[in-house]
């Protein structure tokens, strides 16, 4: 599906240049348990990290992340939410190994997340993706298009604050997952 571009904000990078990094073990785009996780084709990675624990009452974590890719084993990355936490993310056998020193201290975190986030938790790669970057929608709705410049009308939509993962631009449109 299409969206317009304007209609985003977020954590969107790139770039034509796309050096290969040696080594086996890369940070790859896809789902893995509650993050998701893009590759820009300049080498960052861009997260959005959202669960949710409880029945009746429920407690919600969620947080964005974003680092540059530099060949080493971790990648550092800023983490937020409505405060900045510093970690890293790496690249593991079936999935990713992400660290927070103070992840629990992300807006509902601490009611959801386990501490071990601060020495490292692993999550497992659900599904390898071809995501290019990841959108937060900033309209309070946006309609899907099947093309790029077709006219907005009736059918599923996306609203505000909804994370979306892109899978290509061009024009000022965006072809999201």
């Amino acid at each position: 599906m299409f969206c317009p571009r304007v209609l985003f904000t977020g954590l969107l990078s790139l770039s034509i240049a796309a050096p290969a990094f040696a080594g086996s073990a890369a940070i790859k785009s896809g789902w893995y348990e509650t993050l998701m996780l893009a590759v820009t084709p300049d080498h960052q990675v861009e997260g959005y990290y959202a669960e949710e624990r409880g029945e009746g009452v429920t407690f919600h974590c969620a947080f964005f992340l974003h680092g540059q890719i530099a060949g080493a084993a971790k990648t550092p990355v800023k983490t937020w939410s409505s405060e900045v936490f510093p970690g890293s993310v790496a690249a593991a056998a079936d999935g990713v190994l992400l660290t927070i020193k103070r992840g629990t201290e992300h807006d509902g975190c601490m009611n959801v997340m386990f501490p071990g986030i601060a020495d490292g938790q692993a999550l497992s790669r659900l599904s390898s993706k071809p995501w290019i970057g990841l959108l937060t929608i900033s309209a309070d709705k946006v309609y899907l298009q099947r093309k790029a410049g077709d006219l907005a009308g009736k059918g599923p939509y996306i609203v505000k604050n909804d994370v979306v993962a892109m899978l290509a631009y061009k024009d000022g449109w965006a072809q999201v997952e």
